[in-house]
């Protein structure tokens, strides 16, 4: 039991940097602090989140084949992938790329928050 604890524990670390590193990479601001948002805190933060929920998964005896779960990896990527070319070297700020990012990680979110099947 105290493992699961240890896992929602850092888990919901890993889903607040995740989410604290898109916000900072998609302000306006310098774009090395952006870029650094992104590498350092945002990346991190889905590696624990990812790692996380593969543990407790896994202690669960749940299936990482679930719907819910899918929805949840598939979108976290989505978000990770549009954060980071969002600071690539070079590339103009976009709302669709921000708007895009935002809508990923509100569908990451709700899929680990609704759990149907």
């Amino acid at each position: 039991m105290s493992l699961l604890i240890f896992l929602r524990l850092a888990k919901y670390v890993g889903v607040l940097a995740f989410a604290m590193g898109i916000a900072l990479a998609l302000a306006p601001g310098h774009a090395k602090l952006r870029q650094r948002a992104a590498h350092w805190l945002a990346t991190p933060g889905f590696v624990l989140t990812w790692v996380a929920g593969w543990g407790m998964a896994r202690l669960d005896g749940l299936s990482l084949g679930l719907a819910w779960i899918t929805i949840s990896m598939v979108a976290s990527l989505v978000a990770l992938h549009e954060t980071i070319r969002a600071v690539e070297p070079g590339r103009t700020p976009s709302r669709w790329r921000a708007g895009l990012t935002l809508v990923a990680l509100f569908v990451a979110l709700a899929a680990m928050v609704i759990r149907h099947g």
